[in-house]
């Protein structure tokens, strides 16, 4: 298990409400939802009151025991609910009340800027820790903390790969009124991780201390930092891969080996350095990393891709520093480069995504291209977006109606009544009612204008929305997107797999939804597109794998309409996966699949191009190999016998 510190606000204006709000709702749209225009994606109001509000309809919602379940309570206040899917711990008087307690509390200490400490515990995939386990390590961490008689909240989360907990807790004590000293508060948790693994017997993680074989909690010597949690933001929020990881990817390992090899020199580093694009320059009283094609990029301590990479490690060794040297280079008269004195492979490109990091750098470059493009047409769409209105002249006319009612009133009243006094009381009875109807007419004009604006079609759409919309007219780059924020996600509620037998593609290999024949097809909020046959999903492309629901039924139709599918992708990778039986007959049906197509299916493993007919001479010698007689007959049945009759194949 890992402990995360989250960043905060740098203001001092961190909300509970807004914490605690995030710990117990979990009402985002789920990402196995299929995208419907009747149903667009809009975020919720983050504004306090309504988040507030939503809070409060969450957990009061039909006023049920089964939305709202107290699991136990013990004789020091301390409670656990069920919220929903949310187990929850808290020792204020209720998950409603908790941020107005908090709050109340943090008040009486006036230095306290900022009382709110909010932390995550995460634990491995293969760990599954119960709730008591969970509850047990967030109070032990807050005790090592200072904080064991501190009013928290902690909620357990499992809809993600990682089971984790979020522990909202006030730094201020309820006694006291003294806030708790929080330095070096990252270190003290992962002290206090490792005492929970011997404790309930989790796996080990990684961190900044380690169990030595003694069993003694000792610091651990890690050789190698971990990611800057910046870098790691980038690539989870932007999809797009650090300048970190790409140098620590490139040259980590081979810079390594100039630095422990037997002639080290200034030279071979930026020689190293220069083949990836980089270059090592000098910062403050260090040496800092940047990329040579844009050093606007905010650069890496040098530090990072190695430890031994260190101004005063490397002038003992090397002498005083030497700049990295000029490149010459000349090119042609289409300015290709025809030589130079640097050898150059590679580049950092910061518009390349992390999803397809295994993927060949020209379809990297061109999913990079066409996600730029979707960003470019979305910020046209903005541009030329006018924000639809009511009609004004139909709303001054509504004014204008009331006020000439009522002169109209004041006219007959001017003329009917003579008594000056009672002409006047009159006028004042008229002016009344006239304001109260300009005050009913104001009020009927606020909720029509609420209504109004509510209504998703007026309404421009956020990025995401429209990036759905775009999906549902098969736009390829708009699917792509969506699986990349479904990657970053890695929430467990995305759509489950179908099977185990499927075709295994490239890394980030999308391509556009296909109107197969005899399928209906849906698209899924996540980006996995299913097809449907009579109602039920047989067919389900994620990018990276195509999956068949029953290949074995209607005579492999489903694997030829899976195989239409794989046909229009990169061809980098196609293995068949699953079964023995299925990855025998889908080899069987692919050299009936290529009579009908313009180019054969590209498979890749070669024992499955064997199968399938590719290498005849070869074909033999590897079914008397791997297949006795009885299997061999199985086979010819499989290949003759399970292929759609009829000449069928999808279009």
């Amino acid at each position: 298990m890992i402990p995360i510190v989250p960043e905060k606000r740098r203001d001092g204006r961190s909300s509970f409400i807004q914490l605690v709000s995030y710990l117990t709702l979990r009402d985002e749209v789920k990402p196995d939802m299929p995208i419907s225009p009747d149903n667009p994606y809009i975020r919720p109001s983050r504004s306090k009151a309504a988040i507030f509000d939503r809070l409060i309809d969450y957990l009061d919602r039909k006023a049920s025991v089964e939305d709202q379940t107290v699991l136990a309570m013990f004789d020091d206040g301390t409670q656990q609910i069920k919220s929903g899917n949310v187990v929850c711990e808290t020792n204020c008087f209720s998950l409603e009340t908790a941020s107005a307690e908090m709050n109340a509390v943090a008040m009486q200490n006036t230095r306290c800027m900022d009382a709110v400490y909010h932390c995550i515990l995460s634990w491995r995939e293969e760990d599954t820790p119960t709730d008591e386990q969970i509850f047990d390590s967030a109070r032990y961490c807050l005790k090592q903390l200072g904080m064991a008689d501190h009013q928290y909240v902690v909620a357990v989360h499992r809809d993600t790969d990682n089971v984790h907990c979020h522990i909202a807790a006030n730094r201020v004590n309820p006694k006291s009124y003294r806030a708790a000293n929080l330095y070096n508060d990252v270190d003290t948790l992962h002290k206090a991780c490792r005492h929970l693994e011997m404790k309930h017997g989790f796996t080990p993680d990684n961190g900044a201390w380690k169990v030595n074989g003694s069993h003694q909690v000792v610091r651990s010597e890690n050789d190698f930092k971990s990611i800057p949690r910046k870098a790691k933001q980038l690539e989870y929020y932007a999809d797009s891969e650090s300048l970190f990881s790409y140098a620590t990817g490139e040259c980590r390992q081979r810079i390594g080996e100039i630095v422990a090899g037997d002639n080290p020199s200034w030279n071979a580093i930026h020689t190293e350095l220069i083949r990836a694009g980089l270059e090592l320059k000098p910062k403050g009283e260090g040496l800092a990393i940047y990329s040579r094609e844009d050093e606007s990029l905010p650069p890496i301590k040098a530090s990072s891709l190695h430890p031994d990479l260190t101004l005063y490690c490397l002038e003992e060794t090397l002498g005083k520093f030497e700049p990295s040297p000029e490149i010459v280079m000349l090119t042609d008269d289409n300015d290709n480069i025809i030589h130079s004195n640097y050898k150059r492979e590679f580049i950092y490109e910061p518009r390349l995504h992390a999803r397809d990091n295994t993927a060949r750098i020209d379809r990297r470059l061109a999913r990079a291209d066409a996600r730029e493009d979707l960003k470019a047409r979305y910020q046209a769409y903005k541009s030329a977006w006018i924000k639809p209105k009511l009609e004004g002249g139909t709303l001054k006319q509504r004014y204008q109606h009331v006020a000439k009612r009522f002169a109209w009133q004041k006219a007959r009243a001017r003329i009917a009544i003579g008594d000056p006094l009672l002409r006047k009381l009159t006028y004042h009875i008229i002016e009344v009612e006239r304001m109260k109807a300009i005050a009913a007419l104001r009020i009927a004009v606020k909720a029509e204008k609420k209504v109004f604006n509510a209504n998703p079609e007026n309404r421009r759409l956020s990025y995401r929305a429209w990036v759905e919309q775009q999906a549902l007219n098969h736009d390829q780059a708009a699917i792509a997107q969506l699986r990349g924020w479904s990657y970053r996600l890695k929430r467990a509620n995305k759509t489950p797999p179908l099977s185990e037998n499927g075709i295994r593609c490239a890394a980030a290999d999308d391509c556009r939804p296909f109107n197969l024949e005899g399928y209906d097809t849906q698209i899924n909020r996540d980006g996995v597109i299913q097809y449907r046959h009579d109602g039920i999903v047989q067919v389900q492309d994620r990018g990276e794998r195509i999956e068949i629901a029953n290949p074995f039924i209607s005579d492999g139709q489903h694997i030829a309409g899976a195989m239409t599918i794989a046909e229009e992708k990169s061809g980098e990778v196609m293995v068949f996966e699953g079964s023995r039986t299925f990855v025998n007959q889908a080899c069987g049906l692919v050299g009936w699949f290529n009579e009908g197509g313009e180019k054969p299916l590209p498979l890749s493993d070669p024992q499955q191009r064997i199968l399938a007919g590719y290498e005849v001479d070869r074909q033999a010698s590897y079914s008397e190999i791997l297949q006795p007689k009885s299997g061999a007959d199985k086979l010819h049945e499989l290949e003759q016998g399970h292929k759609p009759q009829g000449g069928y194949r999808p279009q």
